[in-house]
Parts: C-alpha cells; sequence; structure tokens
C-alpha cells in the first residue's frame, strides 16, 4: 500500500516537472532565460523591417513577450521621444506579425525604465545579465552608439542570432 502511494507521489511530482519542461522560458531559480526561438520568421513583413528598421534595427519579436509588443504598439505618438505613427492597416499588420512571432517568448514584461514607457529590450533582467562584462564606456563608443545597437556587435542580431562577438573599437 505504501509503494502505490509513493508511485502516486512521483507520478504526480514527474507530471508537474513535465509541465516546468514544456515551457522552455520559464523563471528558473529567480533568472530569466532567453526565449529559445529568436530566428525572425521568414514571412516577416517587409512593412515591419522598413518601419522598425528605418530608425533603429528592427528587433526580433522574441526578444519581447507578446504584451511588451503590445504596449509598443498602443504608444507609437510617443516612441521614447518620436512620432512613430502609422497608418491604421499598417500598424495593424506590424502589431500581428510581432504578437504572433513573440508568442514563445513567456516571460514577464519588465524593462521600463519610466512608467508608462514601453519596455526597453536594454533594460530587461537577461540583458543586463548577458551584458553585464560590457561597460557604460564601451557602449557609449561611436563605433558601437548604445545597448540598443546590437548589430554593433552581434553581425547576424537582426536575423535573431546573438552569439558572442567582439566589440568594435
Amino acid at each position: 500500500m505504501q509503494r502505490k502511494g509513493l508511485a502516486l507521489a512521483l507520478v504526480a511530482l514527474l507530471a508537474g516537472g513535465g509541465a516546468l519542461l514544456a515551457q522552455p522560458d520559464a523563471v528558473t531559480a529567480g533568472e530569466y532565460k532567453r526565449p529559445k526561438k529568436l530566428a525572425v520568421p521568414a514571412d516577416a513583413p517587409e512593412l515591419w523591417q522598413s518601419e522598425c528598421g528605418s530608425c533603429h534595427m528592427a528587433y526580433p519579436p522574441g526578444l519581447l513577450p507578446p504584451k511588451a509588443w503590445e504596449q509598443h504598439m498602443s504608444t507609437l505618438g510617443q516612441h521614447y521621444g518620436s512620432d512613430a505613427s502609422l497608418d491604421p492597416a499598417e500598424e495593424q499588420q506590424i502589431r500581428d506579425f510581432l504578437l504572433r512571432a513573440s508568442g514563445n517568448n513567456r516571460l514577464p514584461v519588465e524593462g521600463a525604465d519610466v512608467a508608462g514607457e514601453p519596455p526597453k529590450i536594454t533594460a530587461t533582467r537577461w540583458f543586463k545579465r548577458k551584458h553585464h562584462e560590457v561597460s557604460a564606456k564601451k557602449f557609449a563608443r561611436e563605433s558601437v552608439g548604445g545597448p540598443g545597437n546590437c548589430v554593433a556587435c552581434h553581425r547576424n542580431a537582426e536575423r535573431g542570432s546573438f552569439h558572442k562577438t567582439k566589440i568594435p573599437r
């Protein structure tokens, strides 16, 4: 009888652990992991690349969860000090893409430096943990241009590949 109870407890434990394994973006020991699927989908609309990429790198949607992209798209009239407003149909096309393509990111929304401002990828715990060794002085280099210019150090960042590379001089 005790074996049966132990077996049931083991099954319950494994079933609960399986739920954690099924969510690759789960919080582990208080540490956030980067979403595993960062590659930009092949069906990414040219409109997203041209509009978002006209002022900065068109960030891979998987870097933020869908709710964060919704915040970005809802505040385009005041996008970090710029008016990035779009035609409603264009805005909807980009919004739909970002929400669909970021669906694998189940991390909580974080990274807003100022209340009411949309989240910044560079202010997330994941980004800070991965870039803790990069000084503000290195980010400020003219060849880098700030922490949001991923392509300065990660050659394939626009495709969602953030393998370590050397920081430009």
